[in-house]
């Protein structure tokens, strides 16, 4: 699945797992897509190499920019967000 999304946050959590502290970069966004969207923000789940892509200090910056997404997994994050995870079709910084 597609999705034409605009970037409102770059941000991460950090937890305490049985292995010890994991670090995640979560990237959120707001579907731009036309026809049906979705009513809520997502959080994008970024692996550590596309987290590289994005520059960390310049999170205002990447606010309003729009980015394509193609996702593989969606699932229930803290508090019952919607998480998904995939790959970075699009971005231009």
């Amino acid at each position: 699945m597609q999705m034409k999304a605009e970037i409102v946050e770059m941000g991460t959590e950090t937890y305490q797992g049985k292995r010890g502290q994991v670090k995640m970069h979560v990237l959120t966004l707001l579907d731009r897509s036309e026809g049906v969207r979705l009513k809520n923000t997502v959080d994008f789940i970024l692996t550590e190499e596309q987290a590289g892509k994005f520059p960390t200090q310049e999170n205002g910056k990447l606010s309003g920019k729009p980015i394509e997404v193609g996702i593989n997994e969606i699932r229930a994050g803290f508090g019952n967000r919607l998480r998904v995870s995939g790959s970075i079709v699009a971005f231009k910084l």
